[in-house]
């Protein structure tokens, strides 16, 4: 019932000025984790650090590192739309725990074995493996404060995160680490601090373009910078992420916050967003792009952003390789676009060539909203002038010009308000249901 509020309200809006001369969004996802503060100590010695005098379990150790070099290759394969390798991607998560379950005391004196953990847990491990070294006493400052960090962050104590990686460079970690630490970190201040979080996201995508970690980061990026006000950039990089992560499992949240942050922007309610978009992809790349431009046209008519709307769904319709799915909706927005316009009685046909039964239950309600209010114009529209008949037969002449649109005035007027009686009727529903 918000949904159907929001729709009616935006399309209220427009058919009032016509006739009267008119957030997963973030809280701290543990996709990769998050490290803590002073790395650098636990990270950057395996070429001048003493080595401790036992081994430890050089398999298990062995082992670690060999199961997380095969995480990333999976997650790779996951994030160009191999949705069987995420099988894959549970068994090493859980395999990696169990290995690292087995590590000695003295296994946590090897740095090398300390930043394996580190990288497992920033790619989605359980962070609860690194209690071990959190709780021991013999363990270095640094070592127990990043691993306590890590813990922090996944147990959703993100001020606490903040302060202990407040001073931490992710440039100066090991070079395995700099990309998932600073993902991480930006994750941190995604609602807080938007200049810091797309500055820590470009430093994840830079030290390692082309992975799970780019997309990831791209992904978080891209609604930032719409939302920041840099459209140039935004666009630039999602032309990108389509091109290269449009297959990704994950490419529908991009395209769902893209849409989002670009709905909320009046400067980009135009053709030309759409066309800038379009222009720039190839015959492979759209096959990605219907659901991009599809969830754009759906955010844009919340927002009542009805160019957007119109540009975003004609282009999905041009799209040969576009789903049934994905054609319905567009023809559903792009209707519900023209319902309060001269186009009212096109929309109509359109609404009732869309078979309800294959509509989401959000959908339909945007249906009834855009049928309404299309009927409502076509019925004002439908008043013809009324004409004084001559005596002698004589041609009709038309009354002033004046009176059929006053007459269209009050039948758009009758209509917006029984569409405000429907809002309050939702407002009402809506009111309750939250009771």
């Amino acid at each position: 019932m918000k949904r159907i509020a929001l729709i009616a309200a935006a399309l209220f809006v427009v058919l009032a000025a016509a006739f009267g001369g008119y957030a997963f969004y973030f809280r701290p996802s543990f996709i990769f984790g998050a490290p803590q503060a002073d790395a650098v100590a636990a990270t950057t010695q395996d070429a001048q650090g003493d080595q401790p005098k036992k081994e430890g379990n050089p398999q298990s150790a062995q082992n670690a590192r060999h199961l997380v070099e095969q995480l990333g290759r999976i997650q790779d394969q996951i994030i160009r739309g191999d949705r069987a390798a995420l099988a894959d991607q549970a068994r090493l998560l859980n395999e990696i725990a169990r290995v690292v379950r087995t590590f000695e005391p003295e296994d946590w004196k090897i740095n090398v074995n300390v930043r394996t953990t580190l990288l497992y847990v920033l790619s989605g491990g359980d962070a609860r493996v690194l209690s071990p070294l959190a709780d021991d006493d013999t363990a270095s400052d640094a070592d127990k404060r990043l691993a306590n960090g890590i813990m922090s962050f996944a147990e959703g104590r993100s001020k606490t995160a903040r302060e202990v990686l407040e001073n931490v460079d992710p440039r100066s970690l090991d070079v395995s680490l700099v990309g998932p630490f600073a993902l991480a970190r930006a994750s941190l201040y995604i609602t807080e601090d938007h200049v810091r979080a797309i500055n820590l996201l470009d430093e994840a995508r830079l030290a390692m373009p082309h992975t799970a970690i780019d997309e990831a980061a791209a992904r978080r990026e891209i609604p930032l910078l719409v939302g920041a006000g840099d459209s140039e950039r935004a666009m630039m990089l999602a032309i990108s992420y389509v091109r290269e992560f449009g297959r990704s499992i994950y490419a529908w949240k991009m395209f769902r916050e893209f849409s989002k942050a670009v709905a909320k922007r009046p400067e980009l309610d135009s053709a030309s967003t759409v066309d800038r978009i379009a222009h720039a992809l190839d015959e492979k790349d759209l096959e990605a792009s219907p659901e991009l431009f599809v969830d754009l046209a759906g955010e844009a008519l919340m927002q009542g952003r009805l160019t957007l709307t119109k540009a975003a769904a004609s282009e999905v319709l041009s799209i040969q390789s576009a789903s049934p799915a994905n054609r319905d909706r567009a023809r559903l927005y792009l209707a519900a676009a023209q319902a309060p316009s001269d186009a009212a009685g096109n929309a109509l046909k359109a609404l009732d060539q869309i078979a309800a039964d294959r509509l989401s239950e959000d959908d339909n309600e945007i249906s009834e909203v855009a049928g309404f209010i299309a009927k409502s114009v076509v019925g004002a529209q439908s008043i013809a002038p009324r004409v004084n008949s001559a005596a002698d037969g004589a041609s009709p002449k038309p009354r002033p010009a004046e009176a059929p649109k006053e007459a269209t005035a009050m039948k758009a007027s009758a209509a917006l308000d029984e569409a405000d009686k429907i809002l309050k009727k939702a407002d009402a529903m809506i009111s309750r249901s939250a009771r």
